[in-house]
């Protein structure tokens, strides 16, 4: 290597460490990272054992362990470790490609996977995914050296080098078998290429005593892996094996996060062009007196292609169609690309090196900062439930193994109870628990994620749908929270409040009941209606309810299908009588004063609400029920129940402006905005001091030339004035 190629070097290593370490802790640990985190925190018979009852071997879990014990098992520690495998990665990437052609094509492998979205991703979370593509890397340097030895010394070190990463491998997923299948096909294809040499006997016996040397290195853990690797499901849908092949090439060039922006076809199809030219470039003329066979050529193709190739033979009897999987494939992707960057002048060169790394900024770039791309945020719940919860309330965790990532970070004194206690659930048992945890508390918090396998049908939701009284239902990643209220009395099958209404043609609003007239601010109203089916209704309708202050400002609002979106209004049949719960969250912070309740449906696929009539007279398109008081909380509520849209860190006069939301007047925050829409704004302010009089706030509406509207309303009233 030349001086500046070694230059080149350093700074792309300071580019993948940089990458790799920026915001490492910045998201929350999900499921997965947690149960890695708790394992690897035990003794090392307890990892043995707890491995043995995973789906993955224990080899990354020893390497966590060894880490966590000399670095912590913070995020930032235990994430680390991925972030410098990723690192190594660059640097083997390197190797390989240099073997093969040069510097020259090492460098511009070893930049690409410094960005790769994909790389950058995994080597940012705490499992074995980056690591198992390290040693596939590893095991395919070692590869060719096997097959091109310089010496004998040489060829007996990589023959001992190759069992053992093949061994390391087989200890740290049990897909690790796709790069043993490529060398061997690329093994078979250099026997083939070199036919005229012979001893092809030999050479095929001594691949296969390599084989079997890393098998017996894995003996002792084969007797646990047999069953996983033939017994286990299928852990997805089948896909056909164009979907696959794409999913494939666009991780490898956009990464799990860019995206499905329409531009970025336009990227996909540069780098599909690079592809081509890479492939064409390998195999020509002078690549060939480079490489030297056939064999060596066809590698990164053969490597690259045979995640897809894997998870395509499987779909035919245990689909296994997981994205995270063809990062094994990635470093041999990088290396058909890097082609295709060192046969150009340096001019064009430059424009290739500018198109790739314009092409990493997407990914990156939501990875960072969107949340919409962030992984489950179990951080962020576990912070909302320690401030949001009362004495007396409890968490259930749906799926059960959620105790380890929820545990890491709840620091709360809420009961909790990992449920189903068994797979498949024991409905009966499952109730009866139920059942008392609803007798023992007020309020429920509900983590859902997994449930396709650990409550395929959902009993758990339904049994507290059918029993209290949902309030609040949102996403973090793959996870739902859910905040449920727990009546305190016995309830009636009968209405409080008899009503004779018709929505739209299908639906009768028989009555309601409500739990109180007066409810504290950021506690649930307790709601209950009485729907009858007319006849059977000719789409699905979403049931809204909503307190209203004075001015018609919404402080607390549910919309959902009927029965907490299990009883959808396209299966009622008529005649049937349909108990509809609703829990009501009356925001933090709502000033006191007098309410009112309104309720409706609206069509679930157009967003029009249907019409109310009365015998016969129309009555709009919402159903005002009775008047509800709101009383002061008795302490502020913390910031984290909030759920602000926006935070802000204004002060003026004693008062502290936290945050805001905006957005469309009963609708969801990302609905658009037209011309004629209402824009609703919530600002939450602190009072750092006691007022002796009266406040005014002045907001302005103001358009791109700064012309707008005005109002005033009265602010300091809404706080305790001394």
């Amino acid at each position: 290597m030349t001086r500046s190629q070694r230059i080149i070097l350093i700074a792309i290593l300071l580019l993948a460490a940089a990458l790799r370490f920026y915001r490492l802790d910045a998201q929350s640990l999900w499921n997965d990272e947690g149960n890695s985190i708790s394992l690897a925190r035990r003794s090392l018979a307890l990892v043995t054992a707890g491995a043995a009852g995973d789906i993955h071997p224990p080899g990354y879990y020893y390497l966590l362990w060894a880490w966590i014990r000399l670095f912590g098992h913070s995020e930032f520690a235990a994430r680390s470790l991925s972030a410098l495998l990723g690192l190594l990665l660059v640097v083997v990437t390197f190797a390989l490609g240099r073997r093969m052609e040069g510097p020259a094509l090492g460098l511009a492998a070893a930049f690409l996977v410094s960005i790769s979205p994909f790389q950058i991703y995994y080597s940012q979370e705490a499992r074995m995914y980056i690591l198992v593509t390290l040693i596939g890397a590893a095991a395919t340097y070692v590869f060719i050296r096997l097959i091109q030895p310089s010496n004998l010394q040489t060829f007996k070190l990589s023959n001992i080098l190759y069992i053992l990463l093949t061994a390391a491998g087989l200890y740290t997923h049990y897909s690790y078998p796709l790069v043993i299948a490529a060398h061997s096909i690329v093994y078979a294809f250099w026997l083939m290429s070199t036919w005229c040499q012979g001893n092809i006997g030999a050479r095929l016996l001594r691949w296969a005593a390599v084989q079997i040397g890393a098998l017996l290195l894995f003996a002792p853990w084969l007797p646990t892996a047999w069953p996983k690797l033939t017994g286990y499901g299928a852990i997805s849908e089948a896909h056909p094996p164009g979907y696959i092949l794409l999913q494939a090439f666009r991780h490898y060039t956009l990464g799990p996060t860019a995206g499905d922006m329409p531009w970025l076809n336009w990227l996909l199809a540069g780098f599909a062009f690079l592809t081509v030219t890479g492939l064409v470039r390998q195999f020509s003329k002078s690549a060939n007196q480079r490489i030297g066979n056939l064999a060596i050529r066809l590698l990164p193709l053969v490597y690259a292609l045979a995640p897809a190739a894997m998870m395509v033979a499987l779909s035919f009897s245990r689909p296994a169609y997981r994205p995270k999987f063809f990062l094994v494939g990635t470093p041999a992707f990088y290396l058909v690309i890097a082609y295709a960057i060192i046969r150009r002048r340096p001019s064009i060169r430059a424009i290739v090196i500018l198109f790739v790394t314009f092409a990493a900024i997407p990914g990156l770039h939501n990875y960072y900062h969107d949340p919409a791309y962030a992984r489950d945020d179990y951080r962020g719940m576990a912070r909302y439930i320690e401030a949001a919860a009362r004495d007396g309330d409890a968490i259930i965790l749906d799926a059960p193994n959620q105790w380890e990532v929820f545990t890491y970070y709840y620091g709360g004194e809420a009961d909790i109870y990992p449920l189903p206690r068994s797979r498949p659930p024991d409905e009966t048992a499952t109730a009866a628990e139920l059942g008392e945890i609803a007798a023992r508390h007020r309020h429920i918090f509900a983590l859902y994620w997994g449930l396709t396998e650990a409550d395929p049908q959902r009993f758990i939701e339904s049994w507290l749908e059918e029993h209290t009284y949902r309030a609040a239902d949102s996403w973090h990643g793959d996870v739902r929270l859910a905040v449920y209220a727990v009546p305190q009395t016995s309830e009636s099958e009968s209405p409080q409040h008899d009503l004779n209404l018709t929505l739209g043609n299908a639906i009768a609003l028989r009555g309601y009941s409500v739990a109180a007239g007066a409810i504290e601010s950021g506690d649930v109203l307790q709601l209950t209606l009485f729907w009858e089916a007319r006849q059977t209704p000719p789409e699905r309708y979403k049931v809204f309810v909503q307190l209203l202050d004075g001015a018609n400002h919404i402080v607390g609002q549910l919309d959902s299908e009927p029965g907490g979106n299990l009883l959808p209004t396209d299966t009622w049949q008529p005649g049937q009588a349909v108990i509809d719960r609703y829990g009501i969250l009356v925001r933090p912070g709502t000033p006191p004063g007098e309410h009112r309740l309104i309720v409706g449906m609206y069509s679930l696929s157009s967003g029009a609400r249907l019409p109310v009539q009365e015998e016969g007279e129309p009555r709009g398109n919402h159903v005002a029920l009775g008047g509800v008081t709101v009383l002061r909380s008795p302490a502020p509520p913390p910031e984290e129940t909030l759920s602000m849209q926006h935070q802000t860190d204004w002060s003026y006069h004693g008062l502290k402006l936290l945050g805001y939301d905006l957005y469309k007047l009963g609708h969801p925050p990302d609905t658009p905005l037209g011309p004629g829409d209402v824009l609703h704004l919530n600002l939450y302010w602190q009072a750092e001091r006691t007022f002796s009089a009266e406040q005014s706030l002045r907001l302005r509406l103001l358009d791109g030339s700064g012309r707008g509207r005005e109002g005033a309303a009265w602010l300091s009233s809404l706080f305790e004035l001394k």
